[in-house]
């Protein structure tokens, strides 16, 4: 059995990840941001009731601090780690859509870099190559058409022209250079970059960093919704997590993976089974259901939205005058394809799903409607 490293169990892609690795043959040690080991334990086996899947067994929590120095780690447990661990899978994040890069590079920047320390280190100790699996975000090609990029695939490289001004993708492309330039010292290193993360494919549960759930809660609050909506790409959260470790296995280092689906999801999807669940929504133009939108700010159920910033906004095709460049995902398909069929895509069954058990969860389904005898 491989012992691996895997950061972020306790957030929603980092729970189904940990479910995913488990069904490899890994002892799975989990750093969790925690002060002492109850804590951590409590916290990732608070999580992984919540995923459905746990082996407290495979599965140790360690509590650790991606802003500290080594991780926040006591000597004798990074010389374990390092002394046991053959690959690290590096999914945790600080994930604030309006935050300055200031803010967020400690976390998201310095992390990696002391992950990538342990890493070097194992490789050191082994003589081995060391795998490093770091999940990134498409948002670092958010202003791609501005830079001149109408289309990015897996082999486009990201930059802090294609990432913009905002400063959560500025910290994921800073993050990714580390990760990339770490290939010299032992390092096998493979980008994993996720898009919208939605609700379980077979469940519709999700949680609340769920973009479309502030968008879907806004509608309710106002009443309408857009009669057009671009397609975004978008993948279901357990399927993001089965991909991503399917991918780890069995493949070239030096790679990236755009965990989207090949085809963008509609949007309307969404809309549609929101009125299909009994919610009465009119149909205004986009421009013209923003602006209501920023008239409710601050109405609890708006306010959501108002949060997200730009970022989420772009990343759903919902700012006026923003063009979301074309994201592909052939190569990535390609190799899953290999293993395993396309999974089905997000159609109206799943947004209903999604709307009974997903939404449940931030906004009460609408009373049903008295039934119409003829």
């Amino acid at each position: 059995m491989t012992a691996i490293i895997l950061s972020g169990a306790t957030g929603s892609l980092g729970g189904h990840l940990a479910a995913a690795l488990l069904e490899q043959p890994h002892r799975i040690y989990c750093l969790v941001r925690a002060t002492d080991a109850a804590t951590a334990d409590r916290r990732l086996r608070t999580r992984m009731a919540e995923v459905g899947s746990d082996d407290p067994a495979r599965l140790v929590a360690i509590p650790a601090n991606l802003e500290s120095p080594r991780l926040g780690l006591t000597p004798q447990v990074w010389n374990e780690l390092a002394d046991q661990v053959t690959q690290i899978f590096h999914c945790a994040a600080s994930v604030h859509l309006t935050a300055a890069y200031a803010q967020l590079a400690p976390a998201n920047v310095g992390g990696t870099k002391e992950l990538i320390g342990l890493a070097t280190a194992v490789a050191e100790r082994s003589g081995l190559p060391v795998g490093f699996h770091y999940v990134s975000t498409l948002a670092v090609f958010l202003e791609a058409v501005g830079a001149g990029l109408a289309a990015v695939d897996e082999a486009t490289r990201p930059s802090m022209e294609t990432a913009g001004e905002l400063g959560y993708p500025r910290s994921k492309v800073a993050a990714e250079r580390v990760v990339t330039r770490a290939r010299d010292s032992g390092v096998v290193s493979t980008i994993y970059r996720p898009g919208l993360v939605t609700g379980h494919s077979l469940t519709g549960d999700t949680s609340s960093s769920d973009l479309l759930m502030p968008v879907l809660r806004a509608m309710i609050a106002i009443g309408c919704a857009p009669d057009r909506a671009e397609a975004v790409p978008g993948e279901a959260v357990d399927l993001v997590a089965r991909h991503t470790a399917r991918l780890s296995v069995g493949q070239p280092g030096g790679l990236a993976y755009h965990l989207v689906k090949p085809r963008p999801v509609s949007l309307m999807h969404a809309f549609d089974a929101l009125r299909r669940a009994g919610y009465q929504l009119a149909e205004v133009s986009p421009g013209k259901w923003w602006e209501l939108a920023e008239q409710r700010r601050d109405d609890p159920e708006v306010a959501p939205l108002m949060h997200m910033g730009p970022i989420g906004l772009r990343m759903l095709g919902l700012e006026p005058g923003y063009t979301l460049p074309s994201f592909r995902s052939d190569h990535t398909y390609d190799v899953l394809r290999r293993s395993s069929p396309e999974p089905d895509a997000l159609d109206e069954e799943f947004f209903d799903r999604l709307v009974a058990r997903g939404l449940t969860r931030f906004a009460p389904l609408p009373p049903a409607r008295p039934r119409v005898l003829a």
